[in-house]
């Protein structure tokens, strides 16, 4: 696989959904001038972004996250130069000094990732067949993720249990390309096998049987926490920006170590599908 063009495009969602910003927070963005799509359809309006402009994107989140104003996060972005950027956080504020020097790390660790040749990444095209899940819905903040993942998975486990089906993979996630600012929604999963008749309480519950739909997907796995979990989606919303079409359908993400199975989140190992068409 060549080099990941800096020109390839992704629509507004699949951008949203790689750089981990909200469409709504790209709209805005984008009428400060801050992030302007590199193409507007002049007859729907819709935005359009390049590969290269994850790094961007990335540093926005970034230094929003530590409340920057959006005056100086384009001074940042406009020298693109280590010792404006501490300029900046040091007149921030003193409680940002013990953050500069990470902060600095992850711009040059984001800038490195997507100029980086796919060939030099794990990420690969697979076809996964049509699998029957136990699923439940949620709506959560980021804040809230975590938590709703553990119960949800104790939830499907044990109407597993109840119903009599077979565990047949790891538990995980749906998640619709565009990012909400606000909240997130998550149709979290288990497979299993055939097709179990779910006993009343478990449906009352709000588990139900579900089929995750066969396809394409591009795939790369996260290994460690998931605090880092943003720069594994850049990775592989870069590559797909480059090598693929997405189809449009929810991303997912598969846990195939996880705070069930140990408490080091060092040892946490994801595996991120994003649905894209087959090849003719």
């Amino acid at each position: 696989m060549g080099p990941v063009s800096e020109n390839a495009l992704l629509r507004i969602g699949e951008f949203s959904r790689a750089s981990w910003l909200s469409v709504k927070a790209l709209r805005a963005y984008h009428e400060s001038g801050l992030l302007v799509p590199a193409e507007v359809d002049p007859a729907t309006g819709y935005r359009s972004y390049t590969v290269a402009q994850l790094t961007d994107a990335a540093i926005i989140r970034r230094l929003r996250q530590l409340d920057l104003p959006l005056d100086a996060v384009r001074s940042v972005l406009d020298a693109r130069d280590p010792e404006v950027t501490r300029k900046v956080l040091a007149e921030h504020g003193a409680v940002l000094e013990e953050r500069l020097a990470s902060t600095q790390r992850a711009i040059d660790e984001l800038t490195r990732a997507v100029a980086a040749p796919s060939s030099h990444t794990p990420v690969h095209r697979r076809f996964h067949p049509a699998a029957t899940v136990l699923a439940c819905d949620g709506t959560v903040a980021e804040v809230e993720w975590e938590p709703f993942l553990q119960r949800a998975r104790r939830l499907l486990v044990e109407a597993a249990a109840a119903s009599g089906a077979v565990v047949d993979g790891a538990f995980g996630g749906c998640y619709p390309p565009p990012l909400d600012e606000d909240a997130q929604e998550v149709v979290a999963f288990l497979p299993v096998r055939a097709t179990p008749l779910l006993p009343a309480p478990w449906r009352s519950a709000g588990v139900r049987v579900d089929e995750l739909a066969a396809s394409d997907v591009a795939v790369l796995s996260h290994l460690g926490a998931y605090d880092t979990l943003e720069d594994t989606y850049r990775e592989l919303g870069a590559w797909v920006g480059a090598n693929a079409e997405p189809t449009g359908d929810a991303v997912r993400e598969h846990y195939l170590v996880g705070p069930a199975d140990t408490d080091d989140p060092d040892d946490y190992r994801t595996e991120l599908r994003w649905p894209v068409r087959a090849i003719a």
